[in-house]
C-alpha cells in the first residue's frame, strides 16, 4: 500500500490513524509509568523477604556442623556455601549496573542513584539510554547483533545460565532437581521475529521498566537460591526414617532339614512404619501394601529356580524419595506322590529310559545324581534324565540320589533297578499275522512290517531280509528270496498277483535290526491263504 497511489481523502485518513495511535500510546505510557514504581516498591518488599529466608537456612547449615561430625553434613555445606557464592555474585552485578544505569541515565552519582526512588527519576519514559547500556556499549564485535559478547546484557546472561547449570548439576548428583523460573533460554519472539533473551529484556525498553525488571530477577535468583540450599539441607537427613512399629522376624534359609543336617536362620528386629506405605514393585509392577508392609505372590507356572527383582521407594520426613532394589530367589517343584512299585523298576537296554530325579523341599539344580558302571545317566534340558544301558551284560543298576545341602553333598537314597532286553517284535503284512487274505489286498501290502506290542517305548525295527514260499496245488513250491529290505520283490508280486484261490504263501526266515542299536532279531514265519 505504501507504493501505491493514494487519493487526498486517503492520506487524511491514514494521517488521522497515526495521530490517534500516538495519543492512545502517550495516555497508556502515562498509566504504565506511574504502575511501575509500585510494582518495584513490591518487588524489594520480596527480595528482602526471601533474603532473611536465605540466610536462616545458612544458618541451619552452621548450627548442624556445630552438631554432628564434619563428613555428615560438610559435602552438602560445601556445595550450599557454593550455590551462595554464585547467586551474592550475580545479583551484586545485576544491583551495581542497576544502580549505575539510573546514575547515567538521570546524570547523578552512584551514591545517588542508589539510594533514587523510581518515581523521582528522570526520562523515565525513554528507553535510547537503557539499550545502548545494556545491549551495545563494550560489544567486542560492532557488527554482531545487539547483546553481543562484552556487552553487559550477555555477561548477565551467561552467569545466570552459569547458575542455573550450577544448581541442576549439584543436586542432579543427588537425584534431586527443582524447577527454575530463570528462564534464558527461550525461544524468546519479539513481533513477528524470533530474539534472544538480551533482546528480549533490553531493547527499547523503558529504562523504569528496566529496574523494575531487574529487581524481579534478583527475587528470581534468590527464590532459585533458596530451593536449592534447602533441598541441600533437607538432604542431610534424606536417609533417616521414622518407625512406629518394631516386630521380631526370621528368615530361614531353608524350610526342610534333612537328618543329620541343622536347621539355620536369620533372627533380627524389623522396624515398620504402618502411617506410611512405601511403594513397592516387584517385576516392574506395583506390590499390594498394607500397614507398611508388601504382599507378594508369584504364580508358580513353571519348575525351576527363579530369581525376581523389585525396588522399595520411601520418602523420608524431608521429602526425599529413596529407592532400595532387592533381589531373591525361589525354587518351584511340581506336585510329588512317590508310588513305589519294586516289579516295574526296569532299565531296558539299547533304549532310552527317561527317569525322575527329585528331592522334596531341594531345588533340581542341587541335585547329584549318579549310576553305577555299565550304564550312563544324562539330564535333559527340562530337568528329566536319560539313562542308557551300555553292558548288555548286567542285571542289576543302582541310581543313587545325593543333593547339596548348605556346603556339602548329602547321599538321600539308592534305588536298583533291573536290566532287561527289549521284547522281540512281531512281523505284519498288510496288518495281518496270517490267514486268509484277498489277492490285491497281499500285493498292495508290498512289504513286511515289524513292531513291538504292549511295550510303553516306541520301538522302531528295520526288516532286513526274509523269504517267501509259494505252494500251489500239485506241490508245486517256489522260493523268492529279500535279502536287502522289507519290501516285496517285483518277482514277488508278479507271483501273488498271479495267485489262485486257496493257493498258500509263506513268508519266513525275517530277520529285524534295532534301530536304537543295531541288534539283530528273527522273528517267526507268516502264513497267508489267497481268499
Amino acid at each position: 500500500m505504501a507504493g501505491a497511489k493514494q487519493t487526498p481523502r486517503q492520506k487524511l485518513i491514514g494521517l488521522m490513524y497515526l495521530i490517534f495511535l500516538a495519543l492512545m500510546a502517550l495516555n497508556v505510557s502515562v498509566v504504565v509509568l506511574d504502575s511501575f514504581p509500585l510494582i518495584n516498591q513490591s518487588i524489594e518488599e520480596t527480595n528482602r523477604n526471601f533474603e532473611s529466608k536465605v540466610e536462616a537456612v545458612y544458618f541451619d547449615f552452621d548450627q548442624q556442623k556445630s552438631l554432628h561430625d564434619e563428613s555428615f553434613v560438610q559435602p552438602f555445606y560445601n556445595e550450599a556455601m557454593h550455590l551462595r557464592m554464585l547467586a551474592d555474585s550475580l545479583v551484586n552485578y545485576i544491583r551495581f549496573n542497576r544502580t549505575l544505569m539510573i546514575a547515567e541515565n538521570n546524570r547523578i552519582s552512584f551514591e545517588e542513584a542508589d539510594t533514587l526512588r523510581l518515581e523521582d527519576m528522570t526520562r523515565q519514559d525513554s528507553y535510547s539510554h537503557s539499550s545502548r547500556f545494556w545491549l551495545i556499549e563494550n560489544n567486542l564485535d560492532p557488527s554482531d547483533r545487539e547483546g553481543g559478547p562484552g556487552t553487559r546484557s550477555y555477561i548477565l546472561r551467561e552467569m545466570i545460565s552459569n547458575f542455573r547449570n550450577e544448581i541442576d548439576s549439584i543436586l542432579s548428583q543427588h537425584d534431586q532437581s527443582i524447577k527454575l523460573a530463570l528462564d534464558v533460554e527461550g525461544p524468546f519472539q519479539r513481533a513477528d521475529r524470533t530474539v534472544n533473551w538480551q533482546e528480549h529484556t533490553f531493547d527499547r525498553v523503558i529504562s523504569v521498566a528496566v529496574a523494575t525488571n531487574l529487581n524481579r530477577l534478583i527475587t528470581e535468583v534468590r527464590n532459585a537460591e533458596f530451593d536449592a540450599i534447602s533441598m541441600l539441607y533437607d538432604l542431610i537427613y534424606a536417609g533417616d526414617f521414622r518407625f512406629d512399629q518394631v516386630e521380631a522376624r526370621i528368615v530361614p534359609r531353608s524350610e526342610l532339614v534333612y537328618v543329620g543336617g541343622s536347621f539355620e536362620a536369620e533372627v533380627f528386629l524389623a522396624a515398620v512404619d504402618t502411617r506410611q506405605d512405601p511403594e513397592i514393585t516387584l517385576q516392574g509392577r506395583p506390590v499390594r501394601v498394607q500397614d507398611g508392609v508388601g504382599r507378594i505372590s508369584i504364580p508358580a507356572s513353571s519348575p525351576g529356580t527363579h530369581t525376581a527383582r523389585g525396588s522399595i521407594t520411601t520418602i523420608s520426613p524431608a521429602g526425599v524419595r529413596s529407592r532400595q532394589d532387592y533381589e531373591f530367589t525361589y525354587t518351584v517343584e511340581r506336585p510329588m506322590a512317590t508310588v513305589s512299585a519294586d516289579a516295574m523298576n526296569v532299565f531296558y537296554i539299547g533304549v532310552d529310559n527317561p527317569v525322575s530325579i527329585s528331592a522334596p523341599g531341594v531345588p533340581s539344580g542341587r541335585l547329584r545324581p549318579r549310576i553305577s558302571s555299565g550304564a550312563r545317566l544324562r539330564e535333559l534340558a527340562d530337568g528329566t534324565f536319560i539313562v542308557n544301558v551300555e553292558d548288555r551284560n548286567l542285571r542289576n543298576v543302582t541310581v543313587t540320589v545325593a543333593a547339596m545341602i548348605g556346603n556339602q553333598v548329602t547321599e538321600l537314597r539308592d534305588m536298583e533297578f533291573r536290566v532287561r532286553e527289549v521284547p522281540d517284535p512281531v512281523a505284519y503284512v498288510a496288518g495281518q499275522r496270517g490267514g486268509r487274505i484277498a489277492r490285491q489286498a497281499l500285493a498292495a501290502a508290498t512289504r513286511v512290517v515289524a513292531r513291538v506290542e504292549r511295550f510303553d517305548f516306541d520301538m522302531a525295527f528295520e526288516v532286513g531280509s526274509f523269504e517267501m514260499l509259494s505252494v500251489r496245488a500239485g506241490d508245486d513250491v517256489r522260493r523268492y528270496t529279500q535279502s536287502n529290505g522289507s519290501d516285496f520283490t517285483p518277482e514277488m508280486i508278479q507271483e501273488i498277483n498271479n495267485a489262485r484261490r486257496n493257493q498258500q504263501f509263506i513268508i519266513s526266515d525275517i530277520r529285524t535290526r534295532q534301530a536304537a542299536d543295531g541288534t539283530i532279531r528273527e522273528l517267526g514265519s507268516l502264513t497267508f491263504v489267497i481268499d
